[in-house]
Order: structure tokens, then C-alpha cells, then sequence
């Protein structure tokens, strides 16, 4: 008993000790990652579309963000394509990239303009496709990069004056994103102190991403005394996919929904 005791109390105090060292933090709604960077174009984009006109404000800002996106999809994902599908999409996602660095400079050539638009309209409907064939990796990564294409053609589409088809885009953008938020929910388990002592509450959270990052988080409670906790586990599920597509997903229907 008095070992057990001792085991109690130790795990206790290591987990007190993380808590207030802050190597557990609690986890955060707004997690930064590549998630948000793809939300903020992604809304951006939405603006523009419902207004049915950019603003050279809107230009410019939504171009910077998506160039920036796009940089830290092929940072930080591409070298990770989970199989040829992904592969193939998060490579025309990166050409997308190269273009949009001149977008400022063709986007008053009628014809030019409309050409991209179509060209990033056929990968975002290739990525739609592809995310229906392959496991859950890749459904992440694909949607990831989805997530860029579909704005960039509305964004596009609605700057060139070239309102054909803009609602079955939009609506296919919506049903992915209701996909990837019903397939690629984290998971998450929890863990309670094996030697539990009497007035103490000590339970680890943990949730997983679909792209296998993780985020932890504390209960932690001494009589009536909260130390950490008690955990939202939708918040640590956000804190999980701060670079997965599911957080880009469900911020981007709230946001569109508003």
C-alpha cells in the first residue's frame, strides 16, 4: 500500500511540475499552423465571391496569404505525399503557387485570367475526386491542398468577371470541407493516474490528427482546487490538427456560414 502510495504521489508531482514548467500547455482554439493561413484566404476568397467583385485591397492581401499558404504546404507536406494521389494534387497546388506570384501582373489580361481560373478549377476538381479514392493521410494532405485551390478559383472566377459555374464550385468546396470535417476528426484517448489518491483527479488527454500530430492536456484537481483543466477536448482537438486540414474545415464552414 505504501508503495503504491509513493507511485501515486510521484506521478502526481511530475504532472504538477509539467503543468507549471509549461510543458503541458493547455490547448488553444486559435492554434496557430498551416491551417490558419488557409482559412484566412479561404474567407478572403469567400468575400470576394459573395460581393461578386475584388477589391485591390482584397487582391493584394488575398495573394500574399495564399502565396504564403502554399509555401508552407510544400514546406511542410509535400516531402510527406502519402502516395501518388496526394503527390499529384499537392504538385499542382505548388505550380498554383509559382503562378499566383504573377497574378498582380496578369490578372488585367481578360484572357489570361480566365485561362488560370479554368486550370486551377480542373485540379480543384481533381483533388475532389482524388480525396474520395485514398486512406486517410492523404485525404489530409489532398485536403490541404483543396482547401488552396478551391478560393484561388472562386477568387479568380469572381475578379475576371466570370460568374458561369461559380455556385457549383462554391458548393462542391462546401460538400469537401463537410467531408474532410466528418472524416478526419481527431481522435482522442485518456489516461487516468494508475495509483488514483483519495481528493485528487489526475487524467491526461491526448488527441491525435489525421496527419499523426498530437496535442496533450491536464486534469488536474486537489479537492476543490483546480490546477489545470478541466480539458475542452474540441479545443485540444484543434490544438491536434493545427496542420491538418480538419481545423482549415471546420473554421472555414463557421466562417462561411456567418
Amino acid at each position: 500500500m505504501w508503495s503504491r502510495l509513493i507511485r501515486g504521489i510521484a506521478a502526481s508531482a511530475v504532472a504538477l511540475a509539467m503543468l507549471l514548467t509549461g510543458t503541458a500547455q493547455p490547448a488553444r482554439a486559435d492554434a496557430d499552423g498551416i491551417s490558419s493561413p488557409i482559412v484566412d484566404a479561404a474567407l478572403i476568397a469567400w468575400n470576394i465571391y459573395k460581393s461578386g467583385n475584388a477589391t485591390p485591397e482584397q487582391i493584394v492581401e488575398f495573394v500574399r496569404i495564399v502565396t504564403g499558404a502554399l509555401t508552407d504546404l510544400e514546406n511542410e507536406v509535400i516531402e510527406h505525399a502519402d502516395g501518388i494521389e496526394a503527390a499529384e494534387v499537392l504538385g499542382q497546388a505548388i505550380s498554383v503557387r509559382i503562378d499566383m506570384l504573377d497574378y498582380h501582373n496578369f490578372r488585367d489580361n481578360e484572357i489570361i485570367l480566365e485561362s488560370f481560373a479554368m486550370e486551377v478549377g480542373r485540379y480543384a476538381q481533381n483533388a475532389s475526386s482524388k480525396y474520395r479514392v485514398v486512406g486517410k493521410k492523404a485525404k489530409d494532405q489532398i485536403g490541404l491542398a483543396a482547401q488552396m485551390l478551391y478560393p484561388i478559383t472562386l477568387a479568380a472566377r469572381t475578379d475576371a468577371g466570370w460568374t458561369g459555374g461559380l455556385s457549383d464550385i462554391e458548393a462542391a468546396y462546401r460538400q469537401l470541407n463537410q467531408k474532410i470535417v466528418a472524416d478526419l476528426e481527431p481522435t482522442c484517448k485518456s489516461f487516468s493516474n494508475p495509483d488514483p489518491i483519495p481528493g485528487q483527479i489526475l487524467i491526461r488527454h491526448e488527441c491525435q490528427a489525421a496527419n499523426g500530430e498530437t496535442a496533450e492536456a491536464y486534469d488536474f484537481k486537489v479537492g476543490d482546487t483546480w490546477h489545470s483543466g478541466p480539458v475542452n477536448l474540441e479545443n485540444l482537438k484543434l490544438e491536434a490538427a493545427r496542420n491538418s486540414s480538419w481545423a482549415a474545415a471546420k473554421h472555414i464552414l463557421a466562417g462561411q456560414a456567418q
